[in-house]
């Protein structure tokens, strides 16, 4: 591991409160499952999996004086996420955001209230830009707005890392795909972007070409239970999921996101696409198999050891 550099996220940081249903799920009607109150946002969750792969973490985010802002600073200060660069807003409201689940642990339905974000201006970023560019590598999730992500590829010398986050904020993006250093959309998001209807490999294939001759080096596609499709500088990889006993898919695409950051903290380039691939998928099927957004049994040793079960893997090696 490096013994020096940091990575810093910014992003969101909500309350997250999550309606697991039990065994039967039924729309429209009272379910009979657990509910469960966890800190999340994309970049929370992206930040919290960086620091379990030990990576030093620092998130830039808003939140505010209230009772749910308490909780949210108190949890990052426990997770050993470093909230130096964040501000706490007087008399608003903090991020939160609700969630449901089926039986078999995908999200049916979901509200967020995350208008507090709209701080994270170009002047407030201005003020941290210093310490934003002496970083290893900047992670950008979608919530950030496009006013603030358009300054940023002008004003950010790091490598950029962005997670588009919905199909609606996927044009925050539009303009600077150039500066993107590492993309990592969903099949939907990448469809929008490009104009391709993904419907398999193929379309897979062309679109995230097409990511990559619009100036993005490193392009991450989740294609859901068809795997991740990996590509760089004419290389294509499609690496599948693995096998897991799925609770919830919920931070899933978050803890993908963190670990191709790592990967590229940690290996400094020299892991094929295939090997990114396979870590990435190693780490979210831990994801699943757990009810909150990122699993207590994330660690470097844990994500090293599920990727063995890829027959070719070499990654024990390194």
């Amino acid at each position: 591991m490096p013994t020096d550099g940091y990575v810093v996220v910014i992003g969101g940081l909500n309350l997250d409160l999550a309606g697991l249903c039990g065994n039967i799920y039924r729309e429209r009607d009272s379910n009979i499952g657990k509910i469960r109150m966890t800190v999340g946002g994309v970049g929370q969750n992206i930040a919290q999996n960086l620091v379990k792969l030990n990576v030093p973490t620092y998130l830039i985010t808003v939140y505010g004086d209230d009772y749910f802002g308490k909780i949210l600073s108190e949890e990052c200060k426990n997770n050993n996420i470093h909230l130096d660069y964040s501000e706490c807003i007087p008399n608003e409201k903090s991020s939160s955001y609700l969630y449901v689940t089926d039986e078999k642990g995908d999200m049916v339905t979901a509200v967020n209230d995350m208008k507090i974000l709209e701080y994270m201006t170009p002047e407030f970023l201005g003020t941290k830009i210093d310490f934003i560019n002496k970083a290893s590598l900047c992670v950008i999730d979608g919530n950030v707005s496009k006013e603030s992500i358009e300054w940023l590829s002008e004003h950010c010398t790091v490598p950029i890392f962005a997670d588009p986050v919905s199909v609606a904020k996927m044009t925050r993006f539009q303009n600077v795909l150039k500066r993107i250093d590492t993309f990592k959309p969903n099949e939907l998001e990448a469809g929008l972007m490009t104009g391709i209807d993904i419907v398999d490999e193929k379309t897979a294939q062309e679109a995230a070409r097409a990511l990559n001759e619009k100036g993005i080096r490193n392009v991450f596609i989740s294609l859901g239970e068809k795997g991740i499709l990996c590509s760089r500088d004419g290389e294509i990889s499609i690496v599948p999921i693995l096998p897991s006993n799925i609770v919830s898919v919920n931070g899933a695409g978050d803890c993908s996101m963190a670990t191709i950051a790592w990967a590229r903290f940690y290996y400094q380039d020299k892991l094929s696409l295939k090997e990114i691939g396979q870590l990435t998928q190693a780490a979210a099927s831990l994801t699943v198999e757990a009810e909150e957004s990122v699993s207590p049994k994330l660690s470097v040793e844990n994500v090293i050891e599920r990727a063995k079960k890829f027959g070719d893997s070499k990654l024990g090696n390194n």
